[in-house]
């Protein structure tokens, strides 16, 4: 893979990293950011394919950078079956004797293996670090490499303090960045196979790093409404500061139906988080495809709009007083008129203006750029392709976006129905 010039103390964020693993522990994100900029390129992690398929498979491995040591305390014996074979456990009656003890599991399914000679060579050398690391043999040839006697305090393997060091220490012992090449699924189960060659896990090693090269692609640029909407915001800021600055300063704009046109929301995909906004773009994909008609009415709503249409419908649906609302930074408006009923009236023709039907929040998927809003319908059956490549004939009704099953079509992309709401999906539901 042809080194980038990638500047890793921006290019790795701990926003980027969480949005690739939301569950991680803080203190692994920390010791990634610390070391990273200088241990990558000794690794050889020097392309955003290399650092992705590095981020991916740790991800994987720790059960989304949460944990630091195995999971062996499994709690049914059909799930032991599943992650070591019937050689090790031929029936559910045998594998019952290893639940909820995961030094006895240990030992027993790590006898004899990648170096262990010992007893409880199996648990000493459990799986360990980011990459996993397993086997005092393991434990032992990593070790020279960092200079470490891991071999004889296998504790440090699962410091966070020296984990990173460690996981790339074992990546570059094997050389997996030569098989890193791009983030197919060939290149994807190549490098697994270098770290673990039963191929463990392979569906979440895929999408961790399929994740991980969305999440570290370079920005895109703005859409053009999003562009005129700043620069507009812009216009307006530099305005109410360049007046605030003179003694007769101009008061800020009482409320009205004018101010609904700013701020304006994104109808467009492009101006929604990742990975949210890749996973809706492949969703609405399929559904055209299919022929079904999709029309967007809503993305990314800008906080100061959220503001706006809040306490616009407090003020005409709950009679709060124009006086108790504090002001917000950029958003210089007066929402008391000369005698409240004119303050309701101007807040109701802005409840209009929006056409709320339910009472907005100030903070919501839509202003993390994590929903969208959109009316879907269809004509006879429509056959949609799912996430995994299948494709589902909808012949039931509704013939739009609350028909069940295609709600549960686009669950599987990851763009979840509110089910209260008729248009609204976002990537938890809500």
């Amino acid at each position: 893979m042809a080194h980038e010039d990638i500047d890793l103390d921006t290019f790795l964020t701990a926003a980027r990293l969480t949005a690739i693993c939301p569950s991680a522990d803080p203190e692994i994100i920390e010791t990634i950011l610390t070391d990273a900029p200088k241990a990558f390129p000794i690794a050889g992690l020097t392309s955003r394919v290399t650092i992705a398929h590095f981020i991916g498979q740790i991800a994987a491995e720790t059960l989304g950078l949460g944990r630091l040591d195995e999971n062996l305390d499994y709690s049914t014996p059909q799930r032991l079956i599943d992650v070591f074979g019937r050689a090790k456990f031929p029936d559910v009656e045998f594998a019952r004797g290893y639940l909820h003890s995961p030094k006895k599991l240990a030992n027993y399914v790590y006898a004899g293996r990648n170096g262990n000679t010992l007893p409880d060579d199996g648990y000493t050398y459990r799986g360990s670090g980011l990459i996993q690391l397993t086997g005092r043999g393991n434990f032992r040839k990593v070790g020279r490499l960092v200079g470490m006697p891991l071999e004889e305090q296998p504790e440090l393997v699962r410091a966070p303090d020296s984990a990173l060091a460690i996981a790339l220490a074992y990546w570059r012992l094997n050389d997996i960045s030569s098989v890193a090449t791009d983030t197919s699924d060939e290149a994807i189960e190549a490098v697994t196979k270098r770290i673990n060659p039963a191929l463990q896990g392979l569906a979440d090693r895929r999408t961790y790093v399929k994740r991980a090269f969305r999440i570290l692609a370079p920005p895109r640029p703005l859409s053009a409404r999003t562009e005129k909407a700043a620069a507009g915001l812009a216009a307006l800021l530099e305005y109410a500061e360049r007046e605030a600055a003179t003694e007769a300063a101009v008061p800020a704009s009482l409320s009205g139906a004018h101010w609904v046109a700013f701020f304006p929301t994104s109808r467009s995909i492009d101006d929604l988080a990742e990975p949210f906004r890749s996973n809706v773009t492949a969703f609405v994909k399929a559904l055209r495809n299919a022929g079904a008609d999709v029309r967007i009415s809503a993305t990314f709503r800008p906080e100061e709009r959220a503001h706006l249409m809040h306490f616009a419908w407090r003020i005409a649906e709950e009679d709060l007083d124009p006086a108790e609302i504090a002001a917000k930074p950029g958003v210089p408006i007066n929402w008391e008129h000369p005698t409240l009923a004119k303050s309701r009236a101007a807040a109701r023709d802005m409840v209009n203006g929006y056409s709320i039907a339910f009472k907005p929040s100030l903070t919501s998927r839509h202003t993390a750029a994590l929903a969208i809003d959109m009316t879907i319908s269809w004509s006879g059956t429509l056959s949609v392709r799912q996430q995994d490549g299948t494709t589902l004939a909808i012949d039931t009704t509704p013939r739009n976006g609350s028909n069940s099953r295609l709600i549960a079509v686009g669950h599987g992309y990851d763009v979840i129905k509110l089910l209260s709401d008729p248009p609204h999906w976002s990537d938890n539901g809500h």
